[in-house]
């Protein structure tokens, strides 16, 4: 039997910080913006594209009754609301500020349009983003439909600690803060059964608190705990 092997690119947090879209943002400001600011909802036109260069934007799914689930969260260099350049539906996810700021460039949508006849790069960039967006979800499809709840808690602990940690002491020491309810909404799963599954990791050492939000994070551990889980039956 082949063993399934997990790597950065199958990572809910999107980074693509190598991307160049000089051509769409030199000479442009950066504009701030707050955690919660909400850029578009759900099913709604936006006549902007938006450009990431510091801070992270999360695309979440929302119900009418008010439920909510993280499909993805974007960091340095991605670029979000270009969906609708391409077809004249409304955008399928809302787009909210999720780090205490964000600076985002803010680019009209027809002049963006304009660009992509000319500039292969940007059209290039595009794709690659693309690429890596359809790599990530459908990682997320398989941990939804075949992985056990403490399997995807760690898959996506372990993401956030690779990207969002340094090491001190010969330890990864998790810098990104978050709550229960921050994995339950990319997970699926409740904040009761997160919390749960938090605890159970605590009393294992694979994490560890420090000081204020931080968390010492056994990297090895939440690999070995990945690959270990059984498939759901």
């Amino acid at each position: 039997m082949w063993e399934r092997r997990f790597y950065q690119e199958d990572s809910p947090w999107v980074e693509m910080k190598e991307l160049n879209w000089s051509p769409l943002t030199e000479g442009q400001p950066g504009k701030q913006f707050f955690k919660g600011h909400i850029f578009y909802n759900q099913q709604e036109h936006c006549q902007n594209v938006f450009i990431i260069r510091r801070g992270r934007v999360a695309m979440c799914l929302c119900t009418p009754e008010g439920g909510m689930r993280v499909t993805m969260i974007l960091d340095q260099g991605c670029m979000f609301g270009n969906q609708t350049i391409f077809d004249s539906n409304p955008n399928s996810c809302q787009a909210e500020v999720v780090s205490d700021t964000a600076e985002v460039y803010v680019l009209p949508k027809h002049l963006v349009k304009e660009k992509l006849k000319t500039d292969y790069g940007i059209v290039h960039n595009m794709l690659v983003q693309s690429n890596r967006i359809n790599r990530m979800l459908l990682t997320q499809i398989e941990l939804m439909s075949f992985r056990r709840s403490e399997s995807r808690v760690c898959f996506f602990l372990l993401h956030m600690a690779t990207q969002y940690s340094e090491e001190q002491n010969n330890q990864r020491i998790l810098q990104i803060h978050f709550t229960h309810q921050d994995i339950a909404d990319v997970t699926g799963l409740s904040r009761v059964c997160v919390s749960n599954i938090i605890s159970k990791l605590s009393k294992e050492n694979v994490l560890t608190r420090k000081s204020g939000a931080n968390f010492s994070v056994r990297v090895d551990r939440l690999r070995d705990k990945i690959a270990g889980q059984d498939l759901m039956e």
